[in-house]
């Protein structure tokens, strides 16, 4: 099992099914990538102020320090690996696919496995499976080279897909999507959002979260405290100055939100992320694995 929330000792894997009423408790963060693999059923992935529509045969690489978190539109089978950058380092490569394989790594896009292709990775992932359950000396180098041929496989046949889908009869929630991540330090008025929209304020909350996965408020709110923390650890300003450049009109609705969503005060939280020492929010397996 891995050593704690934060670091890891080897690559790791996990497979597990969600319905769609399973909720994550709040976004996390950890100091290793994370590959997340639907198997079947749809989901929406939340990275920092972007959000990715998922389904069957998708595959995302998550960055190291970034805020992530599930929302399961359907019954979900998803598979879940994770593992540090030299997990996949490797002198054969050369150093021009080292410096490919590195890049992809570090960009957040989907890549969709075609059906037709998918047989192979699903063979790789449940050898990588089944080497989790024997787990013993040779476990870690094992896993080590099938992850390798894990990274290869989707690059050679993954396909780059939109970060959120686009369908004609979606676009008007889109377009929602994409006015509150740009204009999220404002007043925003859910009642302004369904005029824009064209729509009943009752039938947009309604679409918007059937197709967003949680309602207008809580995305809301995500998009802010994922900027008000990004704020908190990048720069020096107050607690009060956050709130208000984050959207919030009012200091104590602010604390209170932070700490629902992080597991500590905004101050806490600034003086860990100077300590070096920010808690991993995230279960991972059971008690560790919240996605």
């Amino acid at each position: 099992m891995r050593i704690s929330d934060k670091t890891i000792d080897r690559i790791y894997i996990s497979s597990a099914q969600r319905s769609a009423q399973y909720c994550m408790r709040e976004n996390h963060q950890h100091d290793y990538y994370e590959l997340y693999y639907v198997r079947q059923g749809k989901c929406n992935m939340y990275i920092d102020s972007s959000l990715f529509a998922l389904g069957e045969g998708d595959v995302m690489i998550i960055p190291q320090g970034v805020n992530h978190f599930t929302r399961y539109l359907s019954q979900c089978s998803r598979i879940n690996l994770y593992f540090n950058g030299a997990d996949i380092e490797d002198a054969s490569f050369g150093e021009g696919l080292n410096g490919e394989i590195a890049a992809y790594l570090n960009q957040t896009a989907i890549m969709h496995i075609p059906v037709n292709y998918r047989d192979v990775i699903d063979r790789t992932l449940d050898a990588m499976l089944a080497e989790e359950k024997i787990d013993d000396e040779s476990t870690s180098l094992i896993q080590r080279f099938a992850l390798k041929q894990l990274i290869l496989y989707i690059k050679r046949y993954g396909i780059r897909a939109e970060s959120f889908s686009m369908q004609q009869n979606n676009k008007e929630i889109i377009a929602a999507v994409n006015y509150i991540n740009e204009n999220y330090s404002l007043p925003i008025s859910l009642g302004d959002l369904a005029k824009m929209a064209g729509l009943s304020y009752t039938y947009f909350s309604k679409k918007f979260h059937a197709v967003v996965g949680i309602g207008i408020n809580e995305y809301l709110n995500y998009i802010r405290l994922t900027h008000a923390a990004n704020e908190l650890k990048s720069t020096n300003h107050s607690i009060t100055d956050v709130a208000l450049n984050c959207g919030f009109n009012n200091g104590n609705h602010f604390k209170d939100s932070f700490k629902k969503m992080y597991g500590m005060s905004p101050r806490a939280y600034r003086n860990s992320r100077e300590n070096g020492s920010v808690k991993e929010l995230a279960e991972l397996n059971g008690a560790h694995n919240p996605a």
